[in-house]
């Protein structure tokens, strides 16, 4: 495999994306040797990667994962981000590995469709931020409610309790209550009794 000098650049960026929370001595060490790595040692520890590298979306799909799972249909599969950007955060792993974020089949849009009109009704949201990314080489969809700030994949991430996570899929999944109208009848007007009149 060889990578454009883009691909170079841009893996090289998202390597110092995972480094940005380490202290900072460790972080410009780190800065560093990505910035020394040839492009050749790049591709080498992509190709590492690749073969050691367990996708954690395929676990997910197979169950050998356990996920908070809100809904599915036969192309994808709806889970509560464990780590949200806001309360509902959900994401949409298509059950097929997916790697063209312009061509997502009808099937998954429609489950995109369903879980943001959940999240805006149930949760109460404003609106439902629908956010594609590419992550660990295949597409997933992030649907981030919104309540009052805007909010995007940058945006601060919260670490929720399990506790939490099921209470949010209790409401989600929670029926709709149905009101019943009940239908008046019509009042049968009486009739009118009349004194009976000799001519």
């Amino acid at each position: 495999m060889t990578l454009t000098k883009e691909q170079i650049s841009a893996l090289k960026k998202q390597l110092h994306e995972q480094i940005k929370r380490l202290p900072e001595d460790k972080r410009k060490e780190a800065e560093k040797q990505i910035d020394d790595l040839s492009d050749e040692a790049i591709e080498e520890m992509l190709e590492k990667q690749k073969d050691s590298q367990v996708n954690i979306f395929r676990e997910i799909v197979s169950g050998k994962i356990p996920s908070k799972k809100i809904d599915e249909n036969s192309e994808a599969l709806a889970v509560l981000e464990i780590r949200p950007i806001s309360k509902g955060h959900v994401i949409i792993i298509p059950k097929e590995r997916l790697t063209n974020l312009d061509k997502i089949p009808e099937n998954i849009s429609i489950l995109i469709d369903k879980v943001s009109k959940d999240l805006s009704t149930k949760l109460k949201a404003k609106e439902v931020k629908i956010i594609p990314e590419k992550k660990l080489g295949e597409v997933i969809i992030n649907l981030i409610p919104i309540y009052d700030k805007e909010l995007n994949l940058e945006s601060e991430r919260s670490n929720q309790l399990d506790s939490e996570l099921n209470e949010i899929i209790e409401i989600i999944n929670k029926e709709d209550e149905k009101i019943e109208i009940k239908k008046e009848e019509p009042k049968k007007e009486e009739l009118k009794k009349f004194k009976r009149r000799i001519p």
